[in-house]
């Protein structure tokens, strides 16, 4: 399903880039319990001046260094897809099952749509046409030349 074409279909009017933004990051690392110790490390911001006591997030913070860790053993990697990451809509967000009926609805509205021509078909299209046109008027233009012989032929005899 893609989420936003679905709430595009939802909501016509909404922008993609100011109303909503879907996101999808990929594969994220989820950690198994006890390997947060494992792959802790503290990140210095900034060294306290003198007589200041360290205030973690604002002269070091803590992080997890995922090479000191092991794959599958202590975190996984989880694909969590594609998500609603800002909603600044009016109308309620929608719920995963109102997005997956207007994604269908989208896609039959979109098979049901007329294909889209290049432009050389469509001028193709119009070459047809205009030559089924000028034949249709070249035989009227041959019928009217019998039928005035004809009225010739009764007006001299």
């Amino acid at each position: 399903m893609n989420i936003a074409l679905a709430i595009m279909y939802l909501y016509p009017d909404a922008n993609p880039t100011h109303n909503f933004i879907v996101q999808d990051n990929g594969p994220e690392p989820v950690l198994r319990p006890g390997a947060e110790e494992k792959g802790r490390v503290r990140y210095e911001i900034k060294t306290p001046e003198v007589g200041e006591e360290p205030v973690e997030g604002i002269h070091y913070r803590y992080g997890i260094d995922y090479n000191l860790l092991v794959e599958g053993e202590d975190y996984d990697l989880v694909e969590r897809g594609p998500y609603i990451a800002v909603w600044n809509l009016d109308e309620p967000q929608p719920t995963v099952a109102e997005l997956q009926a207007a994604w269908e609805a989208y896609q039959e509205a979109e098979a049901n749509k007329p294909p889209v021509l290049t432009e050389i078909e469509q001028l193709q299209q119009e070459n047809l046409l205009l030559k089924a046109q000028n034949n249709a008027l070249s035989e009227r233009a041959d019928f009217i030349e019998d039928i005035i012989a004809e009225m010739a032929m009764q007006v001299y005899q």
